[in-house]
């Protein structure tokens, strides 16, 4: 399993201070949310002067919107790495393949994930700022992507966009926000790298409609199991 603090050359953060008190700020804020944060111990983490954080960030918000631009944008970068071929895919595979990448980067950076879900638990300038900047913005395109989808015969087209949006987005990620209850639970690392593709296979298999082939399959299986002892 990498994580984002041991993965420099991915996420481009080099060692000089400022990067260092970026992603000591993202391992923190990911942890324990902005109230939970200090910026003493942002620079602990970091093993810098407490003094070099208002000098290259100037306080603790303005460190906090940094570790979401970085975040974000490496959620951008996972998502659409394979955009220019998407123009040779079909429908489906288009969706599969950003919905990989979009589980793979959640499972590598829950950082944001849990950031989000600190500042969507009640009203703050933080969250119409996080709303305004990223949530509305990228939801907006992600639930007409959702609906082009729809029309097009990748997802059920009786449920709203919306909801089958947030319905993906929970399935996709709560998991990795439920490490540690899982792991506590089962023994069960959710970022081992066989579980991420466990989960990948049972999103996908969960939430998109079958091919014209798949179901095909199916009622084969069904009319060849019809009249089976012990089977209906």
């Amino acid at each position: 399993m990498v994580t984002i603090c041991e993965d420099i050359m991915e996420t481009g953060l080099e060692l000089d201070t400022r990067s260092k008190l970026l992603k000591a700020a993202v391992a923190q804020f990911g942890k324990f949310g902005f109230a939970g944060t200090s910026v003493r111990k942002i620079a602990d983490e970091a093993g810098v002067n407490h003094g070099s954080i208002k000098y290259h960030y100037s306080g603790k918000d303005e460190l906090w919107r940094a570790a979401v631009a970085y975040l974000y944008g490496l959620l951008d970068k996972a998502v659409h790495q394979d955009e220019a071929e998407w123009k040779n895919m079909t429908p489906r595979q288009q969706i599969i393949n950003s919905a990989t990448h979009y589980i793979r980067f959640s499972a590598r950076h829950p950082e944001l994930s849990r950031i989000i879900f600190f500042e969507t638990m009640h009203e703050s300038e933080r969250l119409e700022w996080l709303t305004e900047n990223y949530i509305r913005p990228y939801t907006s395109r992600a639930i007409a992507r959702v609906a082009l989808a729809q029309e097009q015969g990748v997802y059920n087209s009786d449920v709203p966009a919306m909801n089958l949006h947030y319905i993906n987005i929970a399935a996709t990620k709560n998991i990795f926000l439920m490490a540690p209850e899982i792991k506590r639970a089962f023994d069960i690392d959710v970022f081992d790298d066989d579980q991420i593709e466990t989960h990948i296979e049972s999103v996908l298999k969960l939430l998109l409609l079958p091919t014209a082939e798949q179901t095909e399959e199916t009622s084969q299986k069904e009319e060849n199991n019809a009249g089976l002892p012990g089977v209906s």
